[in-house]
């Protein structure tokens, strides 16, 4: 025999409200669901009688009823200590989540650096378990923005997918011009007189590492050759490891244009233990313009990334696409900050 349905003593149900607020359940459903059927008379005589039998929404059953998650997945596909190591997601994130503010929008971070955690996050996807999708790195794995198209969701890509790659038609993509910041820095230096260049850029195979040092190039040419170009991880010890291994090599060497504010501080440290002043011995520029660079001794001179903004574009973005809005392509500008390390 079919046991009934029972429910926990006090808590509220659509009938209760209804019987409240004198009005019938449809009514109800109708105010919850935003419905514009019903006149703003209506819907307050209802939110006052959900207040008053402290009813709470059902999540699911209202996604169901508006036919949205009403959540965007935020899509990561680094691993997980970099993702907390590296401020730049940070940044990012913090941009999204203002973005989202006052839409009735939540972000949920899927992480996707293993093959088990791309599946999950593809079949999370599959079953429309979130209204859009915003990738924080689409140059990493292909196949997985044909996956993400294969989806049939909203999707917004925050940085290229590849060094001198056009933006995809199928995603919006919002990214800042490394090629036009890193030509900043390079700019910055060569006006103050330095001509025995070195530079030390993150991982090769980063889009971001490529289009910055296609910048650092076009403006200095042969004064920066390919001897004098290493390339390492982003955090502050690959900078320590990459410029004690530069020093070795080049010990002549009068600036470093850094791929990331973390890399410069790695590179100041091994300047002040080998008892070289930085700027007067060695100028270095960072990228990014992370709180470290601030607080660097000395403060680092280096390239703003619109990074908070980034992530509110690609929040509003994000909506807007849910709505119906086609596909579009944003690209933000970067500053350079000059401090005093160079």
């Amino acid at each position: 025999m079919q046991r009934p349905r029972t429910r926990a003593p006090g808590v509220a149900t659509v009938a209760d409200v209804a019987r409240e607020a004198g009005v019938s359940r449809a009514t109800v459903s109708r105010v919850i669901n935003d419905s514009p059927l019903v006149t703003p008379q209506t819907k307050d005589l209802v939110q006052d009688a959900i207040r008053r039998t402290g009813f709470v929404v059902n999540a699911r059953g209202r996604a169901l009823a508006i036919g949205r998650a009403e959540t965007v997945g935020v899509l990561i596909t680094e691993p997980l200590d970099e993702l907390f190591e590296d401020p730049t997601y940070a940044r990012i994130l913090r941009g999204v989540t203002e973005g989202l503010s006052g839409s009735g929008t939540l972000p949920v971070i899927f992480q996707a650096s293993t093959e088990a955690e791309r599946a999950l996050a593809l079949r999370s996807f599959d079953r429309k378990a979130v209204d859009a999708v915003i990738h924080l790195t689409p140059y990493r794995d292909p196949e997985l923005l044909d996956a993400l198209a294969g989806t049939g969701l909203p999707v917004v890509l925050c940085g290229q997918v590849g060094n001198g790659v056009a933006p995809d038609p199928r995603f919006s993509s919002i990214y800042a011009d490394d090629v036009a910041g890193a030509r900043l820095a390079a700019t910055h230096l060569a006006e103050s007189g330095r001509d025995r260049i070195a530079a030390v850029l993150g991982p090769l195979d980063n889009p971001a590492t490529t289009d910055r040092l296609q910048g650092f190039r076009d403006v200095l040419g042969p004064r920066l050759p390919s001897e004098r170009v290493l390339f390492t991880g982003w955090d502050t010890s690959a900078g320590i490891r990459a410029t004690q291994t530069l020093l070795e090599q080049f010990p002549e060497v009068d600036a470093i244009l850094a791929g990331s504010d973390r890399i410069a501080v790695g590179a100041i440290a091994v300047l002040n233990a080998q008892g070289r002043a930085v700027p007067s011995d060695v100028a270095i520029i960072g990228f990014d313009d992370h709180p470290i660079a601030a607080s660097a001794v000395p403060a680092l001179t280096t390239i703003a990334q619109p990074l908070q903004r980034q992530g509110e574009l690609a929040a509003h973005t994000a909506l807007q696409m849910i709505a119906g809005q086609s596909p579009t392509v944003s690209e933000l500008d970067m500053q350079l900050v000059v401090r005093a390390s160079g």
